[in-house]
């Protein structure tokens, strides 16, 4: 057997690795990866502190639509969003693989987003993200890029611009 880089050699059959040796090269951005519909979402991880099953979200009366409540997070209100909502989608019904990511807007501010499962925590290469225009429109204003990677299409998603006019 020889091992080379990434790759393997098995019987002379090569065996490719799930990245290509390209992708070890050069900075990356790690994110958690989550879902909404059929799309796959990403954020930073340095903006997330913890993703948390969903218990009991306590409702606001006269709250924004988007807000679906608050909960306790060891002796900490945090908001709780419904993404679907912001990003213009259908809402969907809380079930078990749902999940709350704790993002951390400043060292004051912290927002729980109820998102439909996370999936996990990836090193994305920076140079397979490409930026978008910025626009008008709102939902591309809330999204840093769209990366091509490992067969999939992932939208990483700027918390900082999603919750800014929100204080």
């Amino acid at each position: 057997m020889q091992v080379s880089g990434s790759r393997g050699f098995v019987n002379n059959v090569s065996i490719m690795n799930d990245m290509d040796e390209e992708d070890f090269m050069g900075p990356s951005v790690r994110c958690v990866m989550f879902a909404l519909e059929n799309e796959i979402y990403g954020i930073q991880v340095s903006k997330i502190r913890e993703v948390l099953r969903v218990g009991q979200i306590r409702s606001v009366p006269g709250a924004n639509r988007q807000v679906l409540g608050v909960i306790n997070v060891r002796g900490v209100i945090v908001t709780v969003v419904d993404t679907r909502i912001m990003f213009d989608m259908m809402p969907k019904e809380i079930d078990d693989l749902s999940r709350i990511i704790i993002v951390e807007l400043d060292d004051e501010r912290t927002v729980g987003m109820l998102v439909d499962f996370v999936m996990e925590v990836k090193d994305i290469p920076e140079k397979k993200f490409e930026a978008l225009s910025s626009t008008k429109d709102n939902a591309s204003r809330h999204i840093q890029g769209i990366a091509h990677y490992q067969d999939s299409v992932i939208i990483l998603v700027d918390v900082d611009t999603i919750f800014a006019n929100h204080e």
